[in-house]
């Protein structure tokens, strides 16, 4: 008879679970009103990575690597926690009867606003606008009379744009600032569009808080790729098919498709929770709605996500 060999405990699958598992409590947390921080703010604790990091090689039992890192993890929180004030890439977190405040230094433009425009050519059939952002709340919804409007305020994030234009398309691109790091307080981004062209929209942002109302404009494609962030995201009906692609990390997103559209969401998420009500699971990861087959015109969405929250409503 042979012996048996229970499995033993792999701390490389252990730290990675509980990295994901902290996160989501983070959001959760956070969601809930019950704790507050911006995830900038969390790159004052990666120093605790290297520790966990150096744990990890040593060559030791795993569960003595479990025990260590535990220790490492309650040590740094008790010495941050009990910090008056931390210094995080140029400003400060002070802690004040459990109120913790963001104070600049001098050098920061907290309050600086960046409006930039175009001014839209009647020969233009189609636009597509890139946003390469970092983190903050980006807000769409309103249309303007120029082919595009976009007004940021607060924050020390700052952006340049430049415009292509051929006889019947113009494409658009923001990012940020050459020299701009990729870090600090991104601050609140409304972007405005005109009503006229068939739009194209790609997002490749950090952690941020993006609604985007689309319902009043033709929207060809929608392409997100982000951090640990939050999604809403509404289209309206269009003449020809729609597709969606959201690639994200830790993330609540929320989508509202037509009723008058088939529609097909294909998943591949990690740990997530999904409501599809009015959709039919046809195989594994794939959805669709009831008129899908004999629809003409479809919406199609791709969700890759890890750790996130599912919610694709018809209205």
């Amino acid at each position: 008879m042979e012996n048996f060999k229970p499995n033993t405990l792999s701390y490389k699958k252990i730290f990675w679970g509980i990295i994901l598992i902290g996160i989501g409590i983070l959001i959760m947390l956070k969601n809930l009103n019950l704790v507050w921080f911006t995830w900038q703010s969390l790159w004052a604790l990666w120093p605790v990575l290297l520790i966990l990091w150096g744990i990890s090689v040593l060559p030791i039992k795993d569960y003595i690597k479990l025990i260590i890192s535990f220790v490492a993890v309650i040590a740094g929180i008790i010495v941050i926690s009990t910090q008056p004030e931390i210094n995080v890439f140029g400003f400060q977190w002070h802690r004040n009867n459990r109120d913790w405040q963001i104070q600049y230094d001098k050098n920061s433009s907290a309050d600086n606003k960046e409006t930039f425009n175009e001014p839209f050519d009647k020969t233009i059939k189609e636009g597509t606008l890139f946003l390469d952002a970092a983190a903050g709340q980006f807000i769409i919804g309103d249309s303007t009379n120029d082919l595009y409007n976009f007004e940021k305020s607060n924050g020390n994030i700052h952006y340049q744009t430049s415009v292509e234009k051929d006889s019947t398309s113009a494409v658009i691109r923001l990012k940020l600032k050459d020299g701009q790091i990729n870090t600090g307080q991104g601050g609140e981004a409304h972007i405005k569009l005109n009503t006229t062209p068939i739009w194209n929209i790609n997002f490749s942002v950090g952690a941020a808080d993006m609604q985007m109302d689309l319902s009043k404009y033709k929207v060809k494609s929608v392409k997100v790729e982000g951090g640990a962030s939050s999604i809403y995201l509404k289209v309206g009906d269009l003449k020809e098919d729609q597709n969606i692609k959201i690639s994200a990390g830790a993330s609540s997103i929320h989508l509202l498709i037509p009723k008058s559209r088939a529609c097909e969401v294909k998943t591949n998420t990690v740990l997530s929770s999904r409501e599809l009500p009015g959709f039919n699971r046809t195989e594994r990861h794939l959805y669709r709605t009831n008129n899908f087959n004999t629809a003409k015109i479809k919406t199609y969405i791709d969700v890759d996500a890890a750790v996130s929250s599912l919610n694709v409503e018809l209205y």
